[in-house]
Formats: C-alpha cells, structure tokens, sequence
C-alpha cells in the first residue's frame, strides 16, 4: 500500500502542469510576501513618509506607546485626557458643526506636526469607536463623548454588537431571536479587560490569507487528472483489470491525494506565517481580538485569530480536494473538471449578492469571500437552522466536511464502477 501511495504521489506531482502549478504558486506566494514587506508604508511624526521594515518598526512604536490592558478606569482617564488636550486650543462646540475635511484642516493650523502625529495615533480612534459615526475625524467624535458615556466604555463597546444586529447588514438580513441571543452570548463571552498593543505579525497572517486560494487551485490542477487522465489515455482498460485495480489502488489514490493537499497548504501557509512573524514579528499573539477589531464579538486572541483562518483555508482546501477526486472520477476530461474548480473558488469571489441576504450568506462560504478579517470575525454572519445557529466559521466546516465525506466515497465508487468502453 505504501509503495502504491508514493507511486501514485509520484505520477500526479511529475506532470508538467502540476509541477508548473505547484512551483508557480511557491514562487508568487514568496514575491508577494516580500513585497509586501517592501510596500509597507506609513508616516513618521515629521510627516516623512517610511516604508519596508522602518515602516514595520515605527506601527510597533505607534502601538506599543498604549499597550496594556484597558480597564473602565483606564479608557475613561484616558478619553478625559485626550478631551483637554485637543480641546485646549479647539472650540468643542465649533468641531461638531465642522466638516471633516475642515477639522483636519484646523488640527494642523492649530498644533505642530508633531502633535498631530500623536493625536492620530490609531489608539484613539480605536478608544473612541463605540460612538464613532462614519466620516468623523476623532476630534469630533471625542466632542460629543460625555464623562458618564467614557464611565461606561464597556457598556458602549457591547452596544456595538447589538447596533449591529439592530441595522441587519444594511437591511440585508433579520436576525431571527436564536441569531440574537446567540451574538449576544458570545459578545459576552468576551474576556475584559481588552488588551491594547502591537500584534502586527498575526494581523499580517490575517490580512493574507486569502492568497492560500492560489494554493488551493494548484492542489486542484494536480488532483484533476488523477482519475480521468486514466479514462483518456485508455489506461482504465489495464488499470481496473488487475487484481488490485478496483481496491487498494483506488485508496492509494484518494490517500497520495489528501496527503499532497495537506502538505502543499501546509508549505504555503508556513511561506505566509513564516515572512509575517519574521518581518512583522510574533508579538501580540495573547492580544484580545478587540485590539485587531473593537465591534468583534469573538473570544478570541489575535494569534488564535490568525490560526483560526489558516485553519479555515485548510479545510477549504480538503473539501475542494475531495470535490476535484470525485469529478475527476466522473469525467473524462480533466479541463472541465479544473474548470468547475475554478469557477467555485475564483468566480464564486466576484458573483455580487445584491443586497440578498440567502444569496450573501451562500457566497460568504466561499474562500474568496470569506478569507479576510471582518466577514469571519466583525460581519455577524449567522446561519439558523432551527433553534441551532451556526456562525460562518463553524458552518465553512460543516460544509466543507461534509463535502470530503461524501466526495471521497464517491470518487472511490465510481473508478470502481467504472466500465470500460
């Protein structure tokens, strides 16, 4: 069996699309890995502009300047602070009557650019999005928070999961009462205080992600022939005539299969993990998920976060893995079995819902849709089944789990059922 295996691993990796596919996409994930170290840029407290790892280094000084655990306590002194800074030299009452674009313009003829530099750290816009309103800079919307509204951070902070079910996607979707109460639970799952500070590295992993999808595709291209290349070279004649043709040599297919699935998404996601940790570091692993995103209602930590979306592709890859055996063992042709491949995992990424919310929720399942931070983690999908409700990250599992449980037999019954012309 082992020996078959190893042959059969050996005869699908030896083809010149697969070999072309596999080592392409190697290649693609290492250059865009780079570069996107290369492009990182950000602003320094001169208003320079920085990019690659000087870029990387200043976001940690940026973050690390409020690290730390933010209690009631800490955001109310800390939003207090903030008030009486900006406020000494603005009219509080003239901001909120100011555009945006106005009052940004009055924050640098009102203080040196070194001031601005800190009075946009991202910390307070994140310490102040529980009453942000979209368009406001964080001058305004400090102008309108009120000691007692500071006093109860937490409280505003969990209201954002309930605004968010309130408003149903834009309209698009209606909580039922299940969906309601289990967003609630979970929002106050949430362990408190949040921790602040830098997890850049894991926010890396999250943010490419979704270049796994290539990865997948190249398992795709190679698992495609693995059946059918057998119906168009008239090898099925020999094959399922021999003694084991029908049996072990069907396992050794489908085993050689999940085990190249397994392995080539595991090198690709080390490539992505491996550069992001390496170049953004492995800091920030224990962070709360609310530091990477405050409306997140998961109990979760940046690292784990990270890991959980990873996870995700994984599985994504085995269902799609499972999928290709079984077209593979249906048709004879191996271009409309990697086209079908392409259509589900590419096409299914640029199909627009159209503000439908079953048709949002089905395209939602799909990697290139879901392969980003805020549809899994900030989006509230939720998927009701009765009085059980699945969020997306447990309903890609069941879909994809079960699509390799029922792919997998049947890639395996019909080469055996298989009969020759």
């Amino acid at each position: 069996m082992a020996r078959l295996i190893l042959f059969e691993l050996k005869k699908m990796l030896a083809r010149r699309t697969a070999l072309a596919a596999n080592v392409g996409v190697i290649v693609f994930l290492v250059a865009i890995m780079a570069l996107n170290v290369v492009q990182t840029k950000t602003t320094d407290a001169t208003g320079a502009i920085i990019s690659g790892t000087d870029a990387i280094a200043q976001m940690r000084a940026e973050a690390e300047k409020h690290a730390g655990p933010v209690t009631v306590e800490r955001a109310a002194a800390d939003i207090a602070a903030y008030q009486e800074r900006l406020f000494s030299r603005l009219d509080r009452d003239e901001v909120t009557q100011m555009t945006g674009s106005a009052v940004y313009d009055l924050m640098f003829q009102s203080f040196s650019d070194e001031e601005v530099y800190e009075l946009y750290n991202p910390y307070w816009s994140w310490l102040l999005r529980p009453w942000r309103v979209s368009g406001e800079e964080p001058a305004q919307t400090a102008a309108r928070v009120t000691p007692e509204m500071a006093a109860d951070w937490y409280g505003a902070v969990s209201e954002l999961t309930q605004d968010a079910l309130d408003v149903g996607q834009g309209g698009m979707w209606e909580y039922s009462e299940a969906e309601r109460a289990y967003w609630t639970e979970m929002r106050a799952s949430v362990p408190e205080p949040v921790a602040y500070g830098y997890s850049g590295g894991w926010d890396n992993v999250v943010n490419c992600a979704a270049f796994l999808v290539f990865s997948i595709l190249a398992v795709c291209v190679t698992l495609a022939p693995t059946f059918s290349f057998e119906y168009q070279s008239g090898a099925d004649a020999v094959v399922l005539a021999t003694r084991r043709g029908r049996s072990t040599l069907v396992a050794a297919k489908v085993v050689a299969g999940l085990a190249y699935a397994t392995a080539y998404l595991l090198l690709c996601s080390a490539i992505i993990v491996g550069f992001s940790l390496v170049f953004y570091g492995a800091d920030g692993f224990g962070l709360s998920i609310q530091s990477m995103a405050l409306s997140s209602p998961y109990p979760l930590t940046a690292g784990q976060a990270a890991l959980v979306l990873v996870g995700l592709m994984y599985v994504v890859c085995l269902g799609f893995a499972c999928l290709t055996l079984a077209l593979s063992s249906r048709m004879s042709s191996t271009l409309a079995v990697f086209l079908t491949d392409v259509v589900l995992v590419l096409l299914t990424g640029l199909v627009p819902s159209g503000g439908v919310g079953i048709l949002e929720r089905v395209l939602a399942l799909f990697p290139l849709n879901f392969a980003n931070f805020s549809v899994p983690f900030s989006a509230l999908e939720s998927y009701p089944l009765g009085p059980l409700v699945l969020d997306l990250i447990g309903m890609v599992v069941a879909v994809y789990a079960l699509l390799a449980l029922v792919s997998t037999p049947l890639a395996a019954f019909s080469f055996r059922r298989h009969q020759v012309a």
